[in-house]
């Protein structure tokens, strides 16, 4: 039986459950109470290389620094995981693999005390000994639990090009979707291309991150009217991330840190969007 679009109405918070609509939250809904309002946003890359899951996880670090809770969920799954990326691999806490059985009513509340951490930041990633993709029903269930747990999900979602069925509802159902492009004529031809994606799957028109250095004459302004879409933020190149991230500390992400101030910048703009 298809439940694709009953996941995807659970993916939308309501603002309070009313009675005897508890049925479809389970656990997480009681007649009448309101819900901790959250949200999703899905970061998606032009082409590879782009910087995805580094701005992925400085966005859900700038929420977290901002008083909202927040969630990061690798989808680019097989990939080399998030965890990698952020030195937490050898961290103790569930991954993906552990969650093969999470169906139905998710604690969400329960799943973000058993994840792994990097900084503040709760991260939910695959692992290097399975490189099997969750299933999409898992997926589904996991981020309608956290969602109704009050906790705002950051997808790192693979290229259109690699997503499964439940990467596309849930890119069609974020309430934003980043769009990050490399500012070189590759990168906007991806871009091109993964808003097309992005329009078949029913999502709104992404917010685009233009990503830094532009080595030819592509600028902000060049990607705006390539792409018919405004650039709400540039990514600045960080001399320092590649050392920072073979030293196991994840993307820097301070103030004076290029991916810091421009995560800063997009969670500022995502709550005066809200």
């Amino acid at each position: 039986m298809d439940t694709a679009p009953q996941q995807l109405r659970l993916l939308d918070p309501p603002a309070a459950v009313p009675p005897g609509a508890a049925g479809d939250a389970g656990p997480f809904a009681r007649p009448g109470t309101a819900l901790r309002a959250s949200r999703t946003v899905a970061v998606l890359g032009a082409c590879g290389g782009a910087g995805t899951s580094t701005l992925a996880a400085a966005l859900a670090h700038a929420l977290r620094g901002s008083g909202e809770r927040a969630v990061l969920v690798d989808l680019d799954v097989p990939g080399a995981g998030a965890d990698v990326l952020l030195g937490i691999e050898d961290e103790p806490g569930a991954r993906w693999p552990e969650l093969a059985a999470a169906r139905g009513d998710v604690d969400g509340e329960g799943l973000v005390a058993a994840l792994p951490r990097w900084r503040r930041v709760p991260v939910l990633s695959g692992t290097r000994a399975q490189a099997a993709p969750p299933d999409g029903s898992v997926v589904l269930d996991v981020a309608t639990g956290l969602l109704r747990a009050g906790e705002s999900v950051v997808l790192d979602l693979p290229r259109a090009s690699g997503w499964s069925h439940a990467a596309r509802l849930l890119a069609a159902a974020a309430d934003t979707v980043l769009l990050v492009v490399p500012s070189t004529v590759p990168g906007v031809a991806g871009a091109a291309s993964a808003a097309v994606a992005l329009q078949e799957a029913g999502a709104g028109d992404p917010w685009v991150v233009a990503r830094r250095p532009a080595p030819g004459r592509v600028d902000a302004t060049a990607v705006e009217a390539a792409l018919g879409l405004d650039v709400v933020a540039e990514l600045p190149w960080d001399p320092r991330l590649a050392a920072a991230v073979e030293r196991g500390e994840g993307p820097r992400v301070g103030r004076r840190a290029p991916v810091g101030r421009t995560s800063a910048r997009l969670a500022a703009a995502l709550a005066r969007a809200s």
